[in-house]
Formats: structure tokens, sequence, C-alpha cells
């Protein structure tokens, strides 16, 4: 029978139920702090509420070589979330966040850690384990979207045993992972299961300036799951993916194995980004067949404030407002250019298989913490293999975004 994720998820949902139950039984009485949102302590035992919600607008302009233009817009709830985290004692911590989006409910983060040192944690649940902007909450990231590069390496959460020991300025990472823990109801067969590694390396952390850098690997293997299957959106989660291996053999993977590398400074309120990763496939149809892609980007803020990177975790977490709209001054402005590319012409015989690049503009208002205003412009281009098939998008959206 099949060892599935659902089940694994729902147990941890279980223990996180009798952990939160047997603290309240001992003490009804709960002490009431606020960080952000309200926070309960019932003895060792702690609970906070936490949350986002991210509402977009987006239109987005389609431009076939052959076939029909057309133009698309929509108002949505990019995200909605709510769960809860907190700690037993000095050693033990928990986050348990569904997101409530479309219709549909799914779980996001569903992990309980065990850390018997600073540096050093075991980690059991539905989370992500892989590349500097992955890692990296979307509540802070640059731009509105992670872009192809995301996409491609498909790094998302899955339920994953992963083991971390590191120091003030690096960390190295391995562990073990299956499917999702929303992958659906268990039947025959083996899910996918992989291997990952992720090291980070912090050689300069001052006041005015950080450096990242960092590598990872992983190899996976579907087992009885869908094929893997390789395509990029155009640096929006809106509208369809015109850069596609597609799910045929020529272009579905049975396994691959992924390198990726890192590399971020931070100096005063300039900062550049970029990540670059190579996808090895073992296709369905027998063969083989290789994937790249990378971005780059800069971000500057008129206003003062600095990117704040966390050196031990190898990552970046949220800005302190020099001038909040609350105390007077007008709040944080973030500036922003980036490149990305992706290359999947490798996947021969697939026509939409081809090159994706993509030039995006950004411009974000953090008038308060926990409040940002953003909006992004992306030109993107895909040359299919067959020329016919290229496709040009355009697409401006917006969000307001705040979380607790």
């Amino acid at each position: 029978m099949r060892h599935h994720s659902l089940l694994a998820g729902a147990a941890l949902a279980a223990v996180l139920s009798l952990t939160a139950g047997s603290a309240l039984a001992q003490d009804t009485q709960p002490a009431i702090t606020w960080k952000g949102a309200p926070e309960f302590k019932w003895g060792e035992f702690t609970m906070k509420l936490r949350g986002r919600v991210f509402a977009d607008y987006v239109e987005q302009d389609v431009d076939r070589a052959v076939g029909v233009d057309f133009s698309d817009s929509e108002d949505r709830f990019r995200t909605a979330r709510i769960g809860v985290q907190g700690t037993l004692g000095a050693q033990w911590s928990y986050v348990a966040e569904a997101n409530f989006t479309n219709g549909e409910s799914n779980w996001e983060d569903l992990y309980v850690q065990y850390a018997p040192s600073d540096h050093t944690a075991f980690t059991v649940g539905n989370f992500k384990s892989l590349s500097l902007e992955n890692l990296t909450s979307a509540r802070y990231t640059t731009f509105m979207e992670r872009g192809p590069f995301n996409d491609l390496i498909d790094a998302g959460r899955v339920m994953t045993f992963a083991a971390r020991t590191g120091g003030a300025d690096w960390s190295v990472t391995g562990g073990v992972h299956g499917d999702s823990v929303n992958a659906g109801a268990p039947g025959d067969g083996d899910e996918q299961r992989g291997v990952f590694a992720r090291a980070h390396f912090a050689p300069v952390v001052s006041d005015d300036t950080k450096i990242h850098l960092g590598v990872w690997a992983r190899d996976r293997d579907r087992q009885d799951d869908t094929a893997f299957r390789y395509r990029v959106r155009n640096n929006t989660n809106f509208g369809a993916r015109y850069t596609d291996a597609g799910a045929s053999p020529l272009g579905a993977g049975d396994g691959d194995t992924a390198i990726g590398l890192e590399a971020a400074g931070v100096w005063r309120s300039f900062s550049v980004q970029g990540e670059w990763a190579t996808v090895d496939a073992d296709l369905t149809g027998g063969g083989s067949a290789r994937a790249d892609a990378y971005y780059v980007f800069a971000s500057f803020f008129p206003t003062g404030e600095q990117r704040k990177y966390k050196a031990a975790d190898g990552k970046f977490d949220r800005i302190s407002i020099r001038e909040p709209l609350t105390g007077g001054g007008l709040g944080a402005v973030e500036l922003a250019v980036r490149y990305d590319a992706a290359d999947l012409t490798e996947f021969a015989g697939v026509a939409a298989a081809g090159e994706y690049s993509a030039v995006t503009v950004g411009a974000t208002w953090y008038p308060v913490s926990r409040v940002r205003f953003m909006a992004n412009y992306t030109d993107a281009k895909n040359d299919a293999q067959v020329a016919a098939s290229d496709v040009d998008v355009q697409t401006l959206q917006f969000r307001a975004q705040f979380d607790f």
C-alpha cells in the first residue's frame, strides 16, 4: 500500500492539536502579548496567530507569432492564509498554516522542529528546503512573484525530514523528502522520493555590507507519481505557460538531478541578488534532457532602508522602516529591476520547449510594518523551437499585502 504524505500531514496536525490541548488543560488562564498578532502562553507552551492576505490585480497582453492576440485581466486573492505557530519549552517549535483561495483549502507550512542548540535543528513536516529566493518568505521578496527560476526547479513544500547545523554566518542542511501533504488520497504505489542538501556562507556581515553565497543539490525519483513537468510562467502565476516541455514522453521526467548556486550582496540601501540552476531529467520515453535557468536583480531604497539579511539562516527577512506613516513619515520605498532567463531547448521535438527571457521593473511602498503595496511590469519573450509558436507577453500587476 502507498505510504502517503496526506496521512503523515494528518498525523502531524493531530500531534499539534494534542500538544496544545495538553498545555491548555494545565493552565486555562494564558498570558497574552502582542507580536503583530495575539500570542498566548500557558506555562512553557506558546501559540501565536499568523496569516497573510495578498490582494492582486493583473492585466496581461499576449502577442502570438501565429494566432489570435488577446488581452485579459483579473482581480483576485493571490494568497489568503491563516495559521498558528509557537513553542513548547526552549527546544521545540511548530507551524501549522493553511491557504484558502479560489474556493479551495490547502496546507502550506505544517511542521514540528526540535532544536537542541542555537544552530542545530531537526525538522519534519511540509515545508521548503532549497534556493535563496524560494526560502525567503513571499512576505519579504522584492518582487511579487519568484519567477521562472522557481517554476523550473519545482522546489515547493513537500513532506520532508531535514537536519541542519551551522553557525552565526553559515549553515549546512540535508535531508529526504516525499510528496506534498496536499497530494491527495492514498492509493496503490509509492510517492515521489528525493534527497537534498544546501549550504550557505556569509563571508561579510557588517552594518553596511552583507554578502551571501550558497549552493544546493537535489536528486529525486517520481516513483508512481505523475511524471515531472518542466515549464515556466511569465513572472506571474496568472495566465498560461508558453515555454513548456509538455507532458509527453519527449518532455516529462521520471526523475531528475538539480544543482543550484546562490549569491547576494547588500551595501547600505542598494542590493543585488542572483541564482542559477541546471536540471538534468531522465525522460519517461527514454534518454535525457537538461534545462537551465537564472535570474539577477538589483534593488534600491531611496528612503534609506536596507534589506534585512539573516546570516545564520541564509535568507532575507522583514525590513525595518525608518519613518513609518504612523510616526509622521512617508514609509519606505523600494525600486527594483530584474532579468530572468530559462532554456528548455534540449527537450528536442517539443515545439514549446524553447527559451524564455524577461525584464521586470518593480516599485514597492511600505507605509508601516506588515503592510506593503507593490507594482510590477514584465516584458517577457517565449521563443519556441518552432518560430510559429513564439509568444510575447506583457504583464502589469498590483498587490495590496498585509500579514500578521
